[in-house]
């Protein structure tokens, strides 16, 4: 189970040292690879969470690990932290929070859109910067494909849903005539 105050706390320490030393992405990336092995090797997370392998076996494997993506010495040294401190299985929080910490940092936040067909990039552009206004930060948007949408498109940012699909205008047009 994550602990998003503890995921938090690790992951500002985190950024405070990639901001000192200009590293941010460099950690940020390191940091990424690392979770996505974790969550794609099942060996591997039950021996970084299993009270079967001492600390030191599971220092050595993950650092046999982290020298072949290549990450950098600060994040092996910051992975050390987690399996001395036990705290190895708070990773994946630790990687989404680093992650937020460095958006707001930066000014960015992240969002989806959801359309019933693949938009063109002309107009993923469109949406994006309508939504970076709306919002006062820059946009980042991943897309997905959902076809019960009829037409039309969702976007999420933040806390902030515009939905402008053919379902939903339909159903309002519905209520409107039930008046």
């Amino acid at each position: 189970m994550i602990d998003t105050t503890l995921a938090k706390r690790y992951a500002k320490a985190l950024v405070e040292i990639g901001q000192s030393n200009d590293a941010l992405d460099k950690y940020g990336s390191d940091l990424t690879a690392l979770t996505e092995i974790v969550s794609q090797s099942r060996d591997f997370r039950e021996v970084l969470v299993s009270p079967v392998f001492t600390k030191e076996d599971k220092k050595k494997i993950a650092g046999e690990i982290l020298t072949k993506i290549g990450a950098d010495v600060i994040v092996k040294n910051f992975v050390n932290v987690l399996i001395d401190r036990k705290r190895i299985d708070q990773l994946n929080g630790i990687e989404t929070a680093f992650r937020s910490s460095v958006d707001e940092i930066r000014g960015i936040t992240r969002g989806e859109v959801i359309s019933a067909e693949p938009l063109e990039k002309s107009d993923l552009d469109r949406v994006t910067e309508a939504l970076s206004r709306m919002s006062d930060k820059k946009v980042l948007v991943t897309t997905k494909v959902d076809p019960f949408l009829i037409g039309g498109l969702v976007a999420r940012v933040g806390d902030m849903v515009f939905d402008g699909t053919i379902r939903t205008q339909l159903n309002q047009l519905k209520e409107s005539l039930k008046g």
